[in-house]
């Protein structure tokens, strides 16, 4: 490999890195970045028609993406001015009597935000959990990092597609990638718990670090055997299992839980219809074979998140002269978050399409084994740019198993460890925090260098300890 290609291909991400660095606006750094990648392609990495045609599969998902930010921001507008987020907090903490609110700290974080990021995708969750958080008494900044924290199950994230991505292009079953996945996912549960403790309880008391201990093994327990009956839900199952927990130890602590009325089932209505509507339509599209444009239409995350924004609207106590002026504040919110995701998706699919991404994987292997090792921090970085384990696994799936099958390594165990570490990186990408800070802080307002760090060490030091598994199991 000649210095001149591989500095070309590393000069979009090096890019990104050092506008990022120097606090230039994330929006500005990805559309730096992508014009990079443009001016490398045609001077390196001229696309071939495979190239092109893998690039115009990936724009229905890029059209996905910009809609399901517009269909979230707009349900965390709706929920917001309804009230709804309020009485969902009063009924926490009529559940939770007492100075501790650890468990239900636990619940919104390891329960709520991955049985959530299961059904929707896309780090959307945190529209949902961040409120809640602040509710709890968190302050906004706190509450939008520790719900960036809590999607720890990513690469089950709308039932999967980037972990079956990462299987088709890896050319590894997807049953057994979502396996592999599953029992790599422990380091990434111990990190995210650690950080949340250390965030928002300072020195945990014994008995919060053994609850803490017991959600971690709970989730990552059930979501090992959900996957080894069925793949695609089985980040959902596992959210649900530690929902169930906590809302049992809750009852057995303090008593019957608070009854669900009207009002509070007025506010978990959205909810239950993009829950409901996302498992009924795909559980229907399975059960009759359906195919096609309109069956996938139809179970997709993006149409059900404007269904349940349309019905938030309807249901709760929006003034009808604030229903325009939801709609309004929604587009105004989501088009500079869209506009970041955007950028940094299609930064990933140029990469990927024309060859840049895989030239630097084959590049790194030849460092041998500390390749193997490396290959969850690839992953990483894929997760950060794109903003998505989609777009991770769509740059560095098929280069990464090619070239640990080239050193005698596994590669279904290295895609694996790949598709944890890119999923789990996107808490700290610009489209996710962008997306968070737009839903819990004040207009205009940035998450602060501190915040970034957090999300940051968070996601490299899982990357450094998913490298030593990878490099010991692979």
């Amino acid at each position: 490999m000649t210095t001149v290609p591989l500095l070309t291909a590393a000069a979009p991400i090096l890019v990104v890195l050092l506008l990022l660095a120097v606090r230039v606006p994330s929006l500005w750094a990805g559309a730096a970045g992508l014009v990079t990648a443009a001016l490398a392609a045609l001077l390196e990495f001229p696309p071939d028609a495979a190239g092109i045609t893998a690039a115009r599969g990936m724009a229905p998902t890029v059209v996905e993406v910009a809609v399901i930010l517009l269909g979230g921001v707009g349900l965390a507008e709706a929920m917001r001015r309804g009230g709804a987020q309020d009485r969902i907090a009063d009924w926490l903490d009529g559940a939770e009597r007492g100075a501790d609110r650890t468990a239900t700290l636990l619940l919104l974080v390891f329960g709520l935000t991955p049985f959530m990021e299961s059904v929707t995708g896309f780090g959307l969750v945190v529209v949902i959990t961040a409120p809640l958080l602040v509710r709890l008494g968190l302050s906004p900044v706190k509450a939008v990092v520790s719900g960036l924290l809590g999607m720890v199950l990513v690469p089950w994230g709308s039932l999967g597609p980037g972990t079956l991505i990462a299987a088709r292009l890896g050319g590894v079953d997807s049953g057994e990638l979502g396996s592999w996945s599953a029992l790599l996912t422990l380091p990434v549960l111990v990190v995210s718990a650690g950080a949340v403790l250390a965030l928002d309880v300072g020195r945990p008391a014994p008995r919060q670090l053994v609850l803490t201990s017991a959600v971690v093994l709970v989730e990552w327990i059930a979501l090992i055997a959900a996957n080894l009956v069925l793949f695609p839900p089985a980040g959902v199952l596992a959210a649900a299992a530690v929902i169930a927990g906590l809302l049992a130890r809750t009852r057995l602590a303090n008593g019957p839980l608070p009854a669900v009325d009207r009002a509070l089932g007025l506010a978990l209505l959205p909810y239950c219809v993009l829950v409901g509507g996302i498992f009924a339509a795909t559980g229907v599209s399975a059960l009759l074979g359906a195919g096609g444009p309109a069956a996938v239409v139809v179970a997709n995350p993006a149409v059900w998140l404007v269904i349940a924004a349309t019905v938030a609207v309807g249901s709760l106590d929006v003034p009808a002269a604030d229903r325009w002026r939801v709609l309004r504040t929604a587009v105004r919110r989501w088009v500079p978050i869209a506009g970041n995701a955007v950028l940094f998706m299609v930064l990933g699919i140029v990469m990927a399409t024309t060859g840049m991404a895989e030239h630097l994987a084959a590049s790194a292997a030849h460092a041998g084994y500390g390749f193997v090792a490396a290959i969850p921090a690839i992953g990483a970085f894929g997760g950060y740019l794109t903003g998505s384990n989609t777009g991770a696994a769509a740059m560095f799936s098929a280069a990464t198993a090619t070239a640990s099958a080239g050193l005698g390594a596994t590669p279904l165990i290295a895609v694996a460890g790949q598709n944890v570490a890119g999923s789990f990186a996107i808490i700290a990408s610009p489209p996710r925090i962008a997306l968070a800070t737009a839903v819990a802080l004040p207009p205009g307002e940035r998450l602060p260098g501190t915040a970034h760090g957090v999300l940051a060490g968070a996601a490299a030091t899982s990357a450094v300890l998913l490298g030593l598994l990878v490099l010991a199991l692979a």
